[in-house]
């Protein structure tokens, strides 16, 4: 198994704690594998497996337990109530009336409760109703670059850290690619058949959609658009240019239910000088660029696409709340806040002539504030100046 530190360090704080560490994340990014591996930490802590249930509700052997009363006659059928047991349960969405059984555990129980989810307004919507503020949420993503890097350079010997971003661009980061050691082909068709499973099980199923290829024609139009601003009516327009006339409202619904699914992500603007969020237009990001790839893009022919949705999922899966910047007419690609951090970020592929530094200092160089500004590209020179740095992008990725 890869290594994922990092989310064990958001866990920790709050293992014991009576709260609902809430796992969400996009289809098979890794969170029935973190939880695997939180049951063995457990384990390795001195934790009698007999005080501890771990369920994965979307196998067949849990298909009986569908129910909120399923779930509790299992549960409490199988532990010690006199004891503190942790509970994990994988795909607790699949159990009709979750929420109250969860709500039963925590009166009921001394219990220590995990759970995963792959549709967002199930998980927050649901929980925020029947458990106020007796929740965590914990953002699970695909690989980083420096959780897919080693893994890739341990089943290719001779890889680089070079030739191992080259794979990150094109394949992306789901953790089964290791089981696939990181082949291209079958990567790229298992991510296809992943694309699929997505649509049909977390969009279609759960917000019950109509218009299945609608659906398939927004989701690869957005990819294709990844970074370019839009709007509802400009989708629109480019749907009746296809003799596909579809309203606004749809057009929304679906977009929004696909982000609930954690395939695309939402990011607005503001005025980066005003710092007022702006209503009209705004960037989708795909979660994963491997996804992208399978969608039917071409990573390569769009590397700089790319490489800003690489950096923008960096970003959020390093705690940064993300948006884009406008500067009079100028455009930040992303502003980065966490806590009280605020940062700027230009990305591009290289910066080899006058013309393009120019263009990507331009919109930086105009903000009046002091905080920290970068431009991120796959430069090998520094060309930092005026207080703002130029990092070469993998450095970057590798760097925290």
């Amino acid at each position: 198994m890869i290594p994922r530190e990092s989310y064990f360090k958001q866990i920790e704080p709050f293992v014991g704690k009576n709260v609902i560490k809430v796992l969400v994340g996009v289809r098979r990014c890794g969170k029935s594998t973190l939880l695997e591996m939180l049951y063995d930490k457990f384990l390795d802590q001195g934790i009698p497996a007999e005080n501890m249930l771990h369920i994965t509700l979307e196998s067949s052997e849990f298909a009986s337990v569908d129910t909120k009363e399923a779930l509790v006659d299992y549960v409490t059928g199988r532990i010690d109530r006199s004891q503190h047991v942790k509970l994990l349960f994988d795909e607790i969405q699949e159990v009709h009336g979750w929420e109250n059984a969860l709500r039963s555990f925590m009166v009921d129980l001394d219990a220590d409760i995990y759970i995963t989810g792959s549709n967002a307004h199930v998980l927050s919507s649901d929980l925020a109703t029947y458990i106020t503020g007796r929740y965590v949420t914990i953002d699970v993503y695909p690989l980083s670059f420096s959780e897919f890097c080693p893994a890739y350079i341990e089943a290719n010997p001779g890889a680089t850290e070079k030739s191992a971003f080259i794979a990150y661009v094109i394949q992306g980061g789901f953790p089964f690619q290791s089981a696939l050691e990181f082949e291209q082909e079958p990567s790229v068709k298992y991510l296809e058949d992943l694309f699929s499973t997505i649509l049909l099980k977390d969009v279609v199923k759960r917000n019950n959609i109509r218009d299945v290829d609608l659906l398939e024609h927004l989701a690869r139009y957005a990819a294709a658009e990844e970074g370019h601003l839009l709007s509802m009516k400009s989708i629109s327009d480019y749907l009746k240019s296809e003799r596909r006339k579809t309203a606004s409202e749809t057009i929304a619904n679906y977009m929004n239910a696909m982000e609930k699914a954690f395939l695309l992500y939402k990011v607005p603007r503001e005025d980066a000088v005003g710092k007022q969020r702006l209503a009209f237009n705004e960037k989708w990001y795909v979660v994963d660029q491997g996804l992208r790839q399978a969608m039917g893009m071409s990573n390569q022919m769009n590397i700089d696409q790319v490489l800003e949705g690489v950096v923008c999922m960096e970003l959020k899966r390093r705690g940064y709340k993300v948006s884009v910047g406008k500067v009079g007419d100028l455009e930040v690609d992303f502003v980065a806040k966490r806590g009280n951090e605020l940062e700027y970020y230009q990305v591009t592929y290289l910066m080899v002539d006058e013309r393009t530094r120019e263009r990507e200092f331009a919109s930086l160089s105009a903000i009046p504030d002091n905080y920290p500004k970068f431009v991120l590209s796959m430069d090998e020179f520094d060309f930092s100046k005026e207080g703002i740095r130029v990092i070469n992008l993998v450095d970057w990725l590798l760097g925290e």
